[in-house]
């Protein structure tokens, strides 16, 4: 253009307008062109974009990238639809990513799935280089990475993320998040450990910022290869506000951090589960937290933030309300300067500040603590975990006070002080320095602890010991001392207190050469404390010890020790100055026992040689007095002196011997010295063979085997092994058992005297005879036989078992008896048993017979081992069941399967229809389905055969039913027993029906159930068991009218019983150590008596609530039969089972106590009155009871001693003593004492109360007497019953009849008493009772007079040790009076059983041709003897007296008596007879008192055949005069019906004749002839 004007500027212009003019259009489409060249893309990216907004092209599109993506990635990518609007909101919807998996052929993996997918983008910022984000909504993806992600498997779907609108810079590399949404996310995240470390580093630059983050009803799980960790988050409600974080600085922000109701699991899958608190499985719930101001950095790891909420619930029961705080820690170092924790029952506040390298071994750092706590009883449970119940009960409900203030490190740590106090219990502080603690070698430490215990009994579960156990531990222990360490020198002083008394100590040991020193001295320290109940008294005492290494067979091991008791009393009894010494030098050691106590007089000394290769040591014992009831040993009185010396030897290896002998033993119980012969010991047990003999008296032990003990034992490990492997796989191979068996012999004999029989007894079995005879061997099998005869054990009584058992090549046989003889006092029955054992299948059999010898029940019993199971089966025996035979069906079996189902059809039937079915129903779909059904069941006559079974009648029907499906499983019974009776109580038609059914795979047990009486529900229960945690019970019970009547049987030899009904309702609720229990319970008609004391009281009809379970007694009123009551107010507290405690208190007035006349079982009768006041409190087992109880003078009771010294039912028992041992002697039952009471009771009986103690059953024999006192009964579990004061007899009459001794009525005089001096059975007496008797007294010069005598007994001493002195005076007769005075005690006594015996006055000066020394002397000492002692029952006893008047007027007396006695249950009668004569003509007067004697022997128990032996010393022949004879005789006596039957050599006895009479048959009319046949060899001497 330039040129152009430059040109117009010339001439020349007209050529250049020419040439601009052609090229004009040239330009202007040159520029068409280019603008459509340049236009073209444009337009086709717009045609393009508009092409993208229209559908079909869209679903185009996607199925060109979904088959790009799909060939490209190898998995079917498929989307439903595509949808882009203007400007960029895309919305795909229906995607879906699959792969075939690797593992799992034919198998599909879903990758990824979504419904919709929603972006929203802004166009404009896009060209500045920044993405402004509307709309980014995705909506229920799932994903799964399955082997896309290495590291981890990321498996699980997202409800919902949505963003709303943010902005990223893509220059500046920075996010601005706007508010986002997570709901309903539930991922699924499985780690990998076989994927290596990626260390590769990237530059990342960019920084996010966020204004909101939620996450809302979403769920992490993370779990390693194998589950072998797995950790749960729970996401219910997150927030998160004011975030910053920065990848390029590597700092994160966070303003505020929000989580409610979220959960968090921790399993580590290889530690079992265990009780409360288990750090391997953690199970948080409720979970809530707030953290504020959060930062960390990646440099240098620090992490900063504020706590201000932190609440969870631990699965244990841990709960955390609250917890606050600041945290600040990075790499090195941790802060925590105000941290607060709080849960509902504890609190704790603490400031920390730690270096993490404290602990290590260099250059460790710093850490300084304060804390403070306070830790209650729940949280204090559930971080111990598992502990005893009681350990629970016991530990106090008042919180646990820690506190700790430390600062250091390990090389130099300083504990200010740490302490804890629970109050109540325990207060321990302790404080010090210690250094190197990670370097034993270098150890230093100088702490010093003081504590002081006043109540932690709740320890003792924890060391195993149950409540009632004898060892306590007493309040106000106090501990003070001090631990040093230096290197590996360690030294310890204390000193512990309690009571009183001190322990003190001193120690020192060496780590490197084990050397030690201790000395420990105990003053006046008070055992009893500790050890309660066993007698002991304040213990002083020293321990001296001093020695190195424990090595006891190195030579180089010594040890000097030695304990002296100074001061110790034990029961009474001194035990001070015992001594025992131990020493160890060079391989040789010596323990040397001295003692000289009361308990223990004696030593054992025992020397032995120690090395590496063997032991030789040598014991020899002299003990010369050992009480083992005082020594706490045995359990009844023993004491024992013996001297014993034995030699042990082993080579440590194989080889142990032991040989020696026990001697001089010398036992003493409280009834008998018993001096058993020499324990003789041979033991030996070598590689190839073992022996053993023990020898004393009439017990033999001999063992022999092949190979050593231990080789034995492996043998019978092998065959329990096999035995077991065969029962598992059902089968029996007597090959492979057999062979297993070890050579081995065994014989044992034991009598009833020798040690072991004399100490089986003490344990509460005793037998006459016990013999073992066994053999084993891998070829013979199991061979022998055991026998044991009058095994007495709990009460029961067996004469006679037999065991036999014998094997063969292909089965084990088996056989014996069980029998009582008809002499057994408790039950006469013979039962016998046979089984055996083959290959693939057993058998067992038994038939039992009554004492009649009636087969009252028999039973066969097979069980065949097969594939699946055991099935048995009834065989070999015909079924007898109380004495009635069964049938039972053919091919009957029960069927026990592997898999718990059991199948059955098993039907027994007797004639009657009494009968037993067993049958299953395999038909239905449930797993099981068994009844038992029982139809007319006679109870009496079914149990009444079976040995020691209780004394139940009636006749039962029912059903018993099993169901168990796959859902759920129940037990239900439907049973009717008519005319039932328990123990003699009647109780009436019974009924019941009861339903079991457990739930929630056996951790919850549903019970309902109801009983019924004479067809009236008197009983329903409902209720259900959880046993998870400590139990959970929830059960109703209801009470209509049920009859109280139902305990009577349950009472021991019915000595209450009840009447009545009771009404009510009681809910229990709880856990079964904390049941909460409520109801209200009330009585109609209801009366508690006890017929044989005549006590009867009428209760109330008042309610008795029982609220928080505690029983009230609001003034509840028992009456007595005149209407005064007995109130009771208070209440029984069983809140805690297991320590219940009651408060009672119990008042009376004028209270008819005993109301009753006479009946059978009649002890007390009469009326008593009594006021009484009593309390009763404690626990039930440490129940304490005190009162005051007053027996009025209006009382009139009759009693009836049966069972004492002064019944005169058995006055001649003792005297001679046959042992008949087809008649063990009765077994006595010993009662147990009361445990747990402490009672104290003050008696006090008016004078005016009257009591006649009958003396025997007739009441032929009484004391009858007036009087009053004041006593005081006590009792204690240590100490027993006693029973202090004296009771003094006002007034009163004895009737007593002794042997010699006619019944007589003796006055007792005024001033007699009975004094208690602690043992009640035995009480002290005073006691006199006289009787006058009148008769004539004639003197020398024969004149005679009367005089009265005052005749009669002086009872002193104890009732158990009586003193029977007899007496007799004449006071109002001067002359009589001065002569008996004259007399000896003795003469006296004699002279006073002639008056009551005869009515006479037979002294030497009244007759003076009869000689008191001589034939009566003699007679009346031995009665006096009689009469003092016990003698035997049975005794048949007759005097008489003959007067003669002769021709000269003078009187002859002649006196004579007559006795006779059986025994061996009548088989063995003697006869004794005598005289003695006085007046004139008193020739051969000698001191030869008894004239005849004869003794007459049965042959049998039911023979008719006696032998006769006799002697008769004064015989009058009127050929020979008077002379004696002596000689044998056979006697056969038969009863006749006529005088034909002695020629019949068979006859009907009594019980054919005794059956006849009760089946109204052919009366026989018995006779009483008897035809004795007697051949008697006689000697005669003329007299």
């Amino acid at each position: 253009m330039a040129r152009c004007h430059t040109l117009l500027k010339t001439p020349n212009i007209t050529n250049c307008n020419i040439k601009y003019t052609k090229m004009k259009p040239i330009y202007k489409r040159s520029l068409k062109v280019a603008a459509t060249i340049l236009a073209t893309p444009i337009v086709l990216l717009v045609l393009l974009a508009v092409l993208l907004y229209i559908p079909p092209v869209q679903n185009w599109v996607v199925k060109k990238a979904a088959a790009y993506a799909s060939e490209s990635t190898g998995m079917s990518v498929s989307v439903e639809r595509v949808r882009l609007s203007f400007p960029l909101d895309l919305s795909i919807q229906g995607l879906l990513a699959t792969q075939p998996n690797d593992s799992l052929h034919n198998n599909i993996d879903t990758i990824a799935a979504a419904d919709e997918l929603i972006v929203g983008v802004k166009l404009m910022p896009l060209f500045a280089g920044n993405v402004e984000v509307t709309d980014l909504d995705f909506r229920h993806v799932n994903v799964n990475t399955a082997q896309l992600v290495p590291a981890a498997r990321v498996k699980g779907g997202v409800g919902r993320l949505k963003v709303e609108p943010s902005k990223v810079a893509l220059a500046k590399e920075t996010v601005d998040l706007g508010p986002v949404l997570l709901t309903d996310a539930n991922l699924d995240i499985a780690l990998s450990d076989t994927v290596p470390e990626d260390t590769t580093e990237t530059e990342n630059n960019w920084q996010i910022a966020f204004t909101r983050l939620s996450v809302k009803r979403s769920a992490v799980n993370i779990h390693m290869p194998g589950d072998t960790l797995a950790i749960g988050v729970g996401l219910a409600d997150v927030s998160a506000a004011d975030g910053d974080i920065n990848l390029g600085t590597g700092v994160y922000k966070v303003g505020t951090f929000d989580w409610r109701d979220g959960f968090v699991t921790y399993d580590n899958n290889f530690a079992q589960r265990q009780k409360g608190l288990d750090v391997n499985h953690i199970d948080l719930k409720n979970v809530s937290l707030r953290i504020d101001s959060l930062r960390f950095a990646q440099k240098g790891t620090k992490l900063q933030f504020a706590l201000n909420r932190c609440a969870f619930r631990e699965q244990s029961g841990i709960s955390v309300t609250s917890a606050k705080g600041h945290v600040s820690l990075d790499t090195a170092h941790i802060s925590l300067p105000d941290f607060r924790l709080t849960t509902p029952v504890s609190w704790l506040k603490a400031s920390a500040d730690m270096d993490f390298s404290t602990f290590s071994d260099t250059n460790p750092g710093v850490m300084r603590l304060y804390l403070d706590a306070s830790v209650g009883k729940s949280d204090i449970l559930q971080v111990l975990g598992m502990m005893p119940l009681q350990f629970i009960l016991r530990l106090p409900e008042q919180p646990l006070a820690l506190h700790a203030d430390i600062n250091g490190n390990m090389q130099n740590l300083n504990i200010r002080e740490v302490s804890a106090k629970l109050p109540t219990a325990f207060n321990i502080k302790a404080e010090g320095k210690a250094g190197n603690l990670t370097d034993t070698d270098h150890l230093t430490a100088n702490i010093n602890l003081d504590a002081r215990a006043d109540n932690i009994s709740f320890l003792l579960p924890m060391m195993g010991l149950e409540k009632n156990s004898s060892v306590r531990i007493p309040n106000g222990i106090t501990l003070k001392g001090n631990c040093r360490a230096n290197g590996v020198q360690y030294a310890t002083d204390f000193v512990a207190t309690q009571g009183g008394g001190s322990l003190r100590g001193r120690g020192a040991f060496n780590m490197r050469s084990l050397a030690y020193r201790a000395n420990v001295e105990a003053h006046a320290l008070p055992l009893q404390n500790f050890l309660p109940g066993m007698g002991l008294h304040p213990f002083s005492g020293e321990l001296v010890a001093d020695g190195a290494g424990f090595d006891f067979l190195s030579s180089k091991t010594r040890l000097d020790a030695r304990v002296n008791v100074g001061s110790f009393h034990y029961a009474g009894y001194d035990l001070s100055n015992m001594n025992l010494k131990a020493e160890v030098h060079n391989g040789a050691g010596r323990a040397l026992l001295d003692s000289r106590t009361p308990l223990l007089n004696g030593i054992i000394d025992l020397r032995t040689l120690l090395d590496n290769r063997r032991i030789d040591a040598n014991v020899i014992c002299n003990l010369l007095y050992a009480d083992f009831y005082k020594l706490g040993l045995t359990e009844r009185p023993l004491t024992t002196s013996m001297t014993a010396h034995l030699d042990v030897k082993s080579d440590l290896e194989t080889t142990h011997s032991m040989q020696g002998v026990v001697g001089n033993i010398v036992l003493r119980d409280s009834a008998a010295t018993y001096r058993p012969e020499n324990i003789l010991i041979d033991i030996f047990t070598r590689s190839d063979s073992t022996h053993a003999n023990v020898a004393c008296g009439d017990f033999v032990l001999r063992v022999d085997g092949a190979g050593s003990v231990e080789h034995i034992l492996d043998n019978f490990n092998e065959v329990s092994v096999e035995a077991e492997k065969q029962r598992t796989e059902r089968y029996i191979d007597q090959l492979r058992l057999r062979e297993r068996l070890p050579d081995l012999s065994v014989y044992f004999n034991a009598g009833k005297e020798n040690i072991l029989s004399r100490t089986a007894r003490r344990f509460g079995y005793e037998f006459r005879d016990a013999y073992i005879n066994m053999n084993t061997s891998p070829v013979q099998g199991i061979n022998g036989n055991v026998r044991i005869d009058s095994l007495v054990t709990a009460g029961i009584q067996l004469d006679t078992i037999r065991v036999n058992i014998s094997s063969d090549s292909t089965k084990t046989l088996f056989d014996g008896q069980i029998r009582n003889n008809r002499y057994n006092k408790q039950y006469v029955f013979n039962a016998l048993f046979r089984g055996a054992f083959y290959q693939q299948s057993l058998f067992f059999g038994t038939r039992i017979y009554d004492d009649r010898n009636r087969l009252g029940v028999a039973l066969g019993v097979k069980a065949d081992m097969e594939q699946n199971g055991v099935r048995v089966s009834l065989g070999g025996i015909d079924p007898v069941f109380g004495y009635k035979k069964f049938k039972v069906n053919k091919g009957n079996y029960v069927f026990f399967a592997d898999d718990d189902r059991i199948s059955a059809d098993m039907r027994l039937q007797a004639d009657d229809g009494m009968g037993v079915k067993v049958f299953s129903n395999d038909s239905t779909e449930a797993l099981q389905d068994l009844t038992v059904g029982l139809t007319r069941f006679d109870l009496a006559k079914v149990l009444s055969v079976i040995p020691y079974a209780p004394n139940v009648s009636g006749v039962m029907n029912g059903d018993f039913h099993y169901i168990n499906s796959e859902s759920d499983m129940s037990v239900s019974s439907s049973v009717r027993v008519d005319n039932l009776s328990y123990e003699g109580c009647k109780i009436g038609n019974v009924a019941s029906e009861f339903i079991y059914m457990p739930r929630d795979e056996g951790h919850e047990h549903c019970v309902d159930g109801t009983l019924s009486i004479d067809d009236q529900e008197v009983c329903t229960l409902s209720g259900t068991y959880i046993t998870s945690g400590f139990g959970h019970l929830n059960a109703d019970i209801e009470l209509q009218r049920t009859p109280l009547l139902m305990l009577n049987g349950f009472i021991p030899d019915r000595l209450l019983n009840f009447g009545g009904y009771a009404v009510g309702h009681v809910k229990v609720d709880g856990q079964l150590d904390r049941l909460d229990v409520d109801g209200e319970l009330m009585f109609e008609s209801a009366y508690i008596a006890s017929e044989p004391y005549g006590v009867k009281m009428r209760l109330c009809e008042d309610p008795v609530t029982i609220t928080d379970s505690k029983m009230k007694f609001e003034n509840f009123q028992l009456f007595a039969r005149n209407g005064s009551p007995l109130t009771l107010y208070g209440n029984v507290d069983f809140s805690n089972m297991s320590n219940m405690t009651m408060y009672m208190r119990m008042r009376a007035n004028n209270y008819l106590l005993i109301d009753s006349k006479e009946k059978a079982r009649s002890e007390a009768f009469g009326k008593a009155y009594v006021n009484f006041l009593g309390l009763a409190d404690g626990p039930l087992d440490a129940l304490r009871f005190r009162g005051r109880l007053d027996v009025l003078g209006s009382s009139d009771i009759t009693y009836i001693l049966r069972d004492s010294p002064l019944t005169t039912d058995n006055q001649l028992d003792g005297l001679v003593k046959f042992v008949n041992f087809k008649n063990p002697d009765d077994v006595k039952v010993e009662r147990p004492p009361l445990s747990g009471l402490t009672m104290d009771l003050t008696v006090s009986i008016d004078e005016g109360a009257h009591v006649l103690c009958a003396l025997n059953a007739t009441k032929s024999n009484y004391v009858d007497i007036v009087g009053g006192g004041e006593l005081r009964m006590k009792y204690t579990e240590v100490d027993g019953l006693g029973l202090y004061g004296r009771y003094t007899i006002g007034q009163g009459e004895m009737k007593y009849s002794l042997p010699v001794i006619p019944l007589k009525t003796f006055t007792i005089k005024d001033g007699s008493y009975v004094e208690f001096m602690g043992d009640a059975m035995n009480p002290r007496l005073n006691i006199t009772a006289t009787e006058e008797n009148k008769t004539t007294v004639t003197n020398e010069a024969g004149v005679g007079r009367s005089v009265t005598f005052e005749c009669g007994v002086e009872i002193t001493k104890t009732l158990s040790d009586m003193g029977l002195q007899f007496t007799i005076d004449a006071p109002d007769d001067q002359e009589i009076h001065n002569e008996l005075m004259t007399q000896s005690v003795e003469n006296r006594g004699k002279l006073a059983v002639t008056m009551l015996t005869t009515g006479m006055y037979l002294s030497d000066n009244s007759m003076g041709s009869f000689n008191m020394n001589s034939a009566l002397s003699s007679f009346l000492s031995s009665q006096i003897s009689a009469i003092s002692g016990n003698a035997l029952r049975t005794l048949d006893l007759s005097f008489g007296m003959d007067n003669t008047q002769l021709g000269s007027g003078a009187v002859h007396t002649d006196y004579s008596f007559k006795f006779s006695k059986r025994f061996l249950n009548n088989r063995l009668r003697i006869v004794i007879g005598g005289k003695v004569s006085s007046g004139a003509e008193i020739e051969n007067q000698n001191d030869t008192f008894f004239d005849n004697v004869a003794l007459e022997y049965r042959l049998s128990p039911k023979s008719n055949k006696y032998l006769k032996l006799f002697y008769d010393r004064a015989t009058y022949d009127w050929l020979e005069g008077y002379v004696g004879q002596f000689g044998g005789g056979f006697i056969w006596r038969r009863k006749l019906q006529s005088l034909k039957d002695i020629f019949r050599l068979k006859r009907i006895d009594n019980n054919d004749y005794m059956m006849l009479q009760n089946g109204n048959k052919t009366s026989l009319q018995q006779k009483k002839d008897t035809t004795a046949v007697q051949n008697t060899d006689t000697t005669s001497v003329k007299k």
